[in-house]
């Protein structure tokens, strides 16, 4: 199959030489069979675009082709009075070489001016009743004054062509090139065999024009050779316009609609995708939503209780005279609710900048954050007689620290809160799946019933157990997802209760201490 391409190929060259020598043979035998038959395929061929074009004008948006072949008919009829009226055929009494000179000057203006502006009415409304009109009134007015002896002498017998003549030719020359031009300027409009090959007949077109200035008898070689290269331009627009109008309309007469069918097909697809993205946003802002109301919710509840047992104490303070021990214990409350209420301030500021910054992953030194979090919280150890236990050795992890060391905070708290009296408090580290490690707080408390173990890392949701759990877990799973990790618990109601966080390992080689 790879081979018949070629062999067509070959085929086709070898056809196309075989007519032209059977052409030549005949010019030969006789010329004004030569002439009859190169100009009667020439004149089939523009009758057929007219037909292909005005039956395809209903659904047809390329107007260049309409218009063309409108012109075409017309150029046709004129070509056919030039057959004719060649000297020789005998149909006109009294034709001579100056009538069919004329009549061929008349139907290549025609063609020239056709082809010039049809690229005009790209994407403009044709009315094809109109331009048909036009058409047969400058037909009309172009051969009235060939035979009425207005129009002027082209071909003087004995002498050869008049300076009209060839300075008309030149012009129309001129044409051809300039609607070239204005072919390739729009050949956006067109599949691509099919304006290259209308542009080569139009620039062959012109090569026959020029030969067509050089001839001095109508049987002439100059002449021959303008033929022979009309011939060879004329089989281009058959197969540019007729032959892909019938055999790949979509190519020619349809490919407007086949491109704007794929538009729409491409605008139906971005249509979608543009949809999905918007149903993808509006479920991220109904969640936000949600998010933005259970924090209002948990802030409302975190902050009431605290604010109300300030505003009381401070009016029994101000509204009583109480022993200076009572006073002192107030004050005392007073503070001690003052400083929950500046860490809850603390975690809400901490949890806006975990959602909207961006932190850099680095090795941390993971025994430094745990020593800086047991000294922060070295009062209520002390408070609270609890045992923590630690690793000699910490792997390394990939996080930011200052984020790491409230994770470690915000366990280690929970753990002293809710393991019991005198709590067992283990602190380690080991190695996980996927290149991560696991770290985790271990206590030996009561644990948790499986309900609320289910409601912890909900985003700002109050866990009813006690305090500090909703807010602040919801700061370690805003933290560590944003470090690529992961958050949980493990527990059974009697038997303490493990919280845990993941994070990548440094990726340089086995885990190493710090």
């Amino acid at each position: 199959m790879a081979g018949a391409a070629p062999l067509r190929w070959l085929g086709g060259i070898l056809l196309a030489a075989a007519a032209l020598l059977a052409l030549y043979i005949t010019s030969l035998h006789s010329y004004l069979l030569f002439h009859a038959l190169i100009e009667l395929f020439t004149i089939v061929v523009a009758a057929g675009i007219f037909v292909i074009a005005w039956n395809a004008r209903a659904y047809l948006q390329n107007n260049y082709l309409l218009f063309v072949g409108i012109a075409s008919l017309f150029v046709a009829f004129i070509g056919l009075f030039h057959v004719l009226a060649y000297q020789g055929m005998g149909v006109f009494s009294g034709s001579t070489s100056n009538l069919a000179t004329q009549l061929w000057l008349a139907a290549r203006s025609l063609e020239a001016a056709a082809l010039v502006l049809a690229p005009f009415f790209l994407g403009r409304r044709l009315r094809a009743g109109v331009q048909l009109a036009a058409c047969a009134a400058v037909t009309g007015l172009l051969v009235g004054s060939i035979y009425a002896g207005v129009f002027p002498a082209s071909f003087v017998d004995g002498v050869g062509l008049t300076p009209f003549k060839v300075g008309a030719e030149y012009v129309i020359s001129a044409a051809f090139l300039v609607a070239t031009g204005l072919l390739v300027w729009k050949r956006e409009a067109f599949a691509p065999p099919v304006w290259r090959l209308v542009a080569a007949s139009l620039v062959l077109t012109v090569a026959a024009e020029l030969a067509f200035t050089e001839y001095v008898s109508v049987y002439g070689s100059a002449n021959l050779a303008g033929h022979f290269l009309r011939l060879v331009a004329s089989y281009l627009l058959y197969k540019a316009i007729i032959e892909t109008g019938l055999v790949t309309p979509f190519g020619l007469l349809l490919r407007d609609v086949k491109l704007s069918q794929e538009r729409l097909q491409d605008y139906a697809t971005a249509l979608e995708a543009a949809n999905a993205e918007l149903r993808v946003r509006a479920a991220d802002l109904a969640e936000r939503n949600e998010d933005l109301d259970a924090f209002t919710r948990t802030v409302a509840h975190d902050l009431k209780s605290p604010v109300a047992a300030m505003v009381t104490a401070a009016r029994v303070v101000t509204s009583y005279e109480l022993p200076r021990d009572q006073t002192r214990l107030l004050a005392e409350r007073l503070a001690s609710t003052a400083s929950d209420l500046s860490d809850i301030i603390d975690n809400l500021l901490l949890l806006a900048r975990v959602r909207r910054e961006d932190a850099p992953r680095e090795p941390v030194d993971m025994a430094s954050l745990v020593a800086a979090v047991r000294h922060r919280f070295d009062g209520m150890i002390r408070e609270c007689q609890a045992e923590i236990a630690v690793p000699d050795e910490w792997p390394r992890a990939l996080a930011y620290g200052p984020w790491i060391e409230e994770v470690w905070a915000n366990y280690l708290t929970n753990a002293l809160k809710y393991g019991g009296p005198r709590p067992r408090i283990e602190l380690g580290a080991s190695p996980g799946a996927d290149g991560m490690l696991r770290f985790w707080v271990r206590d030996h408390g009561p644990g948790l019933p499986p309900d609320a173990r289910a409601r912890l890392f909900v985003p700002f949701r109050q866990l009813r157990v006690g305090r500090g759990h909703g807010l602040g877990l919801s700061i370690v799973l805003q933290i560590v997802e944003k470090l690529g990790g992961d958050v949980g618990v493990e527990c059974n109601p009697g038997e303490g209760t493990l919280f845990f966080f993941t994070l990548p390992a440094v990726p340089s080689g086995p885990a190493a201490a710090t």
